[in-house]
């Protein structure tokens, strides 16, 4: 009788033990009132399982025993851990596209000192040329002269013009600067990297999940068809400096060339991974705000 009871106690807590086992993410966080948003980031902060211990021990032991206070001071040290990750992103976001303007800028002055160049030969060659052709066609012995020096001027302004069309296209790399659009896309960078493009753990998962009002489509995934959408990428994840490379088989095994426009839109593209990152410290408040004790 007492093997039977035995038997009967143990099956009864082997499946209270499974049905606690198999309680979801937000049924666990449930006494700490979460967002949805915020039990994901709970999850990817890898505080799940300390919370629903928390709440546990504040239930077993009171709100202020020293088991409670240490599984507490654990989560905020992990929550701040996860919150400094997404400022290193954002570090070097910001340091990516220090690197960027720089390129940009010195593509810039060359296209505009060469521009102001042809402007001012186009002066010379095109406007004075004009100029006297016009004049010598008041006299018929002189008309023919003057017809032949405007249609050379007008040759030389056509041809200058060309030029000033072709400075528009000037490229540049971006030297050792981090290639955080690579990485995003799935890439490894095809050059050395003054400071590492990786992720932080937390933040890939951050971005590879499902926002919960966009079940089935990660962050990730959003951000890549929007910047396809856009023209700024192709279906691959390639810039158009990197199709070109691919084209030629060399692609990640130089680094691309950028034109402005394309500088323009790395530029952009960087600012929208801050900014989806940066809604991951939202979420970590919340879960630091929920930890505060709850005094009736």
């Amino acid at each position: 009788m007492r093997t039977s009871s035995l038997l009967l106690l143990i099956l009864v807590l082997t499946a209270v033990a499974g049905a606690q086992g198999q309680q979801t993410d937000s049924e666990k966080l449930a006494p700490f009132g979460l967002s949805p948003e915020a039990v994901e980031v709970a999850k990817e902060a890898k505080v799940v399982a300390l919370m629903h211990s928390l709440a546990d021990e504040r239930t077993k032991n009171g709100i202020r025993s020293l088991e409670t206070l240490s599984i507490r001071q654990e989560i905020v040290e992990r929550v701040l851990a996860a919150s400094l990750d997404v400022d290193s992103v954002n570090a070097v976001v910001g340091f990516e596209i220090e690197h960027v303007r720089a390129a940009r800028g010195g593509l810039q002055a060359k296209r505009d000192k060469a521009q102001n160049l042809i402007n001012l030969a186009g002066i010379f060659v095109g406007g004075i040329p004009g100029v006297v052709g016009t004049a010598m066609q008041f006299s018929q012995r002189t008309a023919n002269v003057g017809n032949g020096i405007g249609a050379g001027g007008g040759a030389a302004s056509v041809v200058l013009s060309l030029v000033g069309l072709h400075q528009q296209g000037g490229t540049s790399d971006l030297g050792n600067s981090p290639r955080i659009i690579s990485r995003f896309s799935g890439k490894i960078p095809a050059a050395a990297e003054e400071v590492s493009s990786v992720f932080p753990q937390d933040v890939w998962e951050y971005l590879n999940s499902a926002p919960p009002d966009k079940p089935g489509r990660t962050r990730r995934d959003q951000l890549m068809e929007k910047w396809q959408k856009e023209g700024k990428l192709d279906q691959d994840g390639l810039l158009k400096s990197e199709e070109k490379l691919k084209a030629l088989g060399r692609l990640g095994q130089q680094p691309p060339r950028l034109t402005i426009g394309e500088m323009d839109d790395v530029q952009a593209m960087l600012l929208d991974i801050s900014a989806s990152v940066s809604l991951m410290k939202r979420d970590l408040g919340e879960i630091l705000r929920s930890l505060a004790p709850k005094d009736n």
